[in-house]
């Protein structure tokens, strides 16, 4: 009998060619949010997610593990390598973080001075309730979407009163 986290690699394997972010909520209507507006996250990516390869089962395992006290609800998610890279490509042609690149809305200064973007509900692949050990699928994912063609990136904006 496989364990939750081999399940869950089994599932991303379904999805060659992306690379995987997790994080965990606690409350379905977040979870539901997240899937129909886009992931709002602080700062960097890294931050409030953790990069998982479906090829490891043993490291989507630990991250399940470490992460439950967060919530039973695992947001899946998947950038397509081909549109990650170009994302890439167009953060270091702007001089920007790629996460400048990926915003669907205007980043914003939050409450802990740090700036707040948001994925598009299009990356977004689903959930996985850690509980039941079924996989949804976010009918908004889209894999061949591209932000970097709907608008152009700024450079990473400074707060007032700081220095460059």
């Amino acid at each position: 009998m496989k364990n939750k986290g081999e399940i869950l690699a089994t599932i991303l394997n379904d999805f060659k060619g992306c690379y995987f972010f997790l994080h965990n909520t606690k409350e379905f209507s977040i979870t539901e949010k997240i899937m129909n507006e886009g992931f709002i996250f602080e700062s960097q990516l890294p931050h409030s997610t953790d990069r998982v390869n479906p090829n490891e089962p043993i490291e989507i395992t630990y991250f399940l593990f470490q992460r439950k006290d967060y919530g039973q609800f695992t947001i899946i998610i998947a950038i397509p390598k081909p549109v990650y890279d170009k994302y890439s490509e167009v953060s270091n042609k702007y001089d920007t973080g790629i996460e400048e690149v990926m915003t669907i809305t205007e980043p914003y200064f939050g409450d802990n001075d740090e700036l707040i973007y948001t994925i598009p509900p299009k990356h977004i692949l689903g959930y996985f309730n850690i509980r039941t050990a079924e996989f949804f699928r976010n009918v908004n994912w889209d894999p061949g979407y591209d932000n970097s063609l709907m608008r152009k990136p700024a450079r990473r904006p400074v707060k007032p009163g700081r220095n460059q």
